[in-house]
């Protein structure tokens, strides 16, 4: 009875610990070498931080676990990139509120004299993987959203 004990205790304490590594997600670093290496045509683009996070999508990056941004180059381009990893799964819903709201008013900006512009904003990309959001508006949308997808599931 003991060693039944034991071995119950054992089970309860430890069976959950087993499924622990497999929910993890690939960190953004690698993430991002992933989609560089999938795609040249990151020239309209520059890398962001948090100041960026909250002046594009009006989002505080201290409140996500990790952020992976590019943004336009200069005022007349809209090739970006956002990558969301959440702590929360309640969060996707603001960050997807976020990239709706960042894409509609650029929508309006352009909508009168860029019809280049607004053509790859009506092809953005959005994808969610776990606890992770992917936003891309770029000519290579597709092949970074089918990337960031590959990369999300092979390197956890």
């Amino acid at each position: 009875m003991k060693k039944f004990s034991a071995l119950l205790f054992i089970l309860i304490f430890a069976l959950p610990c087993f499924g622990c590594h497999s929910s993890e997600q690939a960190p953004l670093s690698q993430v991002e070498a992933d989609l560089m290496a999938a795609s040249q045509n990151f020239s309209g683009m520059e890398k962001g931080d948090g100041k960026a996070l909250k002046r594009y999508f009006g989002l505080n990056i201290s409140d996500y676990q990790e952020v992976l941004i590019y943004v336009p180059a200069n005022y007349m381009d809209v090739p970006e990139l956002l990558v969301i990893k959440v702590t929360d799964p309640a969060q996707l819903d603001l960050v997807e509120a976020a990239v709706d709201t960042r894409n509609a008013m650029q929508q309006e900006s352009f909508g009168s004299y860029g019809p280049e512009q607004v053509a790859l904003l009506d092809n953005y990309e959005f994808k969610i993987v776990g606890n992770t959001l992917f936003y891309c508006v770029s000519p290579d949308a597709s092949t970074l959203k089918d990337t960031f997808v590959k990369s999300i599931k092979n390197n956890h």
